[in-house]
């Protein structure tokens, strides 16, 4: 298992990863290393999240940056990403000894670069463990965490009572090889998982379900999702159970060890998606009330939006991606069109203002 992980990760180190560098810091007695990734025109003067991607066991940053792909993902949402390497390529999940070097991790690059509050973790297999482990422990605030064929131990649970209440996705393969969907020696079965985040947020207990598109009939495997919603503090659970399903990433190239790699779903956009969804603060631009009595319908939306003002005078209509550009910039009046057909599907943020000042903002979703 190991050689397979050492073979692979020497194949994705040939390969090129833009704006991506190697770093370090001290703590604990020794220095640990990491790769950040700055998303496409990063610039100090717009402030960013921060998104940790945990490596599995006997894995490596380098491996987990290339086998989840997760960088296309921050360029097209405006993240910053940081892949950790565990110690001798592993994470320590008993005590606080990792919790505590992802926590000054943390506090390193904030320091160094321009990021805002929102702070996302997401891990596979042992980085997955990691991931629920962190979230439970650090003295930082996580915004919402995404774990792929990880899971969560009986002690971890018997002792998180006072754990945040977070958003929380979770992907795993039923026929899992590595992680058993059915649990094992102290650790928990993923239904139970689910199940114990489920009524640690409040959620509701019984699930939105929807059977995802089997749009690859070759890859062995297909996807249920299950969605709670409606938990404290805006929390929820959303759990895709990958029917045959390996020890996996959805969507990325498959490994054939490790069994069926779904490929009906893209989970590394999907987890970015959701994280794009918990911090609406992205570019500084944060949901206001509006000034004027202002509609904008639909959200998400296709091809066109429409704009009705109570005010039948002439307003500036903004729309921004991720990164702070302008994507579309249009004078509306009391009832306005606004045509998206050359916008590719994302998240947008948009600014309503006359020529004083700014009257309303918020977040728009192009499906």
């Amino acid at each position: 298992m190991k050689n397979i992980f050492i073979i692979l990760s020497t194949i994705f180190m040939l390969v090129n990863t833009a704006n991506a560098q190697l770093d370090s810091i001290y703590n604990q007695g020794e220095y640990r290393t990491f790769i950040v990734h700055e998303p496409t025109g990063y610039s100090p003067s717009n402030q960013y999240p921060l998104v940790l991607n945990l490596h599995g066991l006997s894995s490596s940053a380098t491996f987990q940056q290339n086998y989840t792909q997760f960088d296309d993902v921050a360029d097209s949402l405006g993240f910053i990403v940081v892949y950790p390497n565990g110690t001798s390529n592993s994470w320590t999940t008993i005590g606080n000894s990792d919790v505590d070097f992802l926590s000054s991790l943390v506090d390193s690059i904030r320091a160094e670069y321009s990021t805002n509050n929102c702070l996302f973790v997401t891990g596979f297999s042992q980085g997955g463990f990691m991931t629920y482990k962190f979230a439970n422990n650090t003295p930082h605030a996580v915004t919402a965490i995404a774990v792929g064929s990880g899971n969560m131990s009986f002690p971890l649970q018997n002792t998180s009572a006072s754990a945040p209440q977070i958003p929380v996705m979770h992907f795993h393969g039923t026929e899992d090889n590595i992680v058993s969907y059915n649990g094992a020696v102290l650790i928990s079965p993923v239904d139970s998982t689910i199940q114990w985040w489920v009524n640690h947020n409040n959620c509701n207990t019984t699930p939105v379900f929807s059977n995802i598109t089997n749009s690859n009939l070759t890859d062995g495997s297909t996807v249920e999702k299950y969605s709670y919603g409606g938990g404290s503090n805006g929390s929820e659970v959303t759990f895709y159970k990958v029917i045959d399903g390996g020890h996996t990433w959805s969507g990325a190239t498959p490994i054939p060890a490790f069994g069926s790699t779904n490929q009906d779903i893209n989970q590394s956009a999907i987890i970015g998606s959701f994280f794009a969804d918990f911090c609406s603060g992205t570019l500084g631009i944060s949901e206001e009330k509006s000034m004027i009595s202002v509609n904008l319908y639909p959200n998400p939306f296709e091809n066109q939006l429409i704009v009705q003002c109570a005010s039948k005078a002439e307003h500036t209509f903004i729309l921004y991606d991720n990164l702070s550009r302008i994507k579309l910039k249009e004078t509306i009046f009391f009832n306005s069109t606004i045509y998206t057909d050359n916008l590719p599907n994302g998240i947008y943020y948009y600014e309503i203002r006359n020529t004083e000042k700014q009257l309303k903002t918020g977040k728009v979703i192009k499906k």
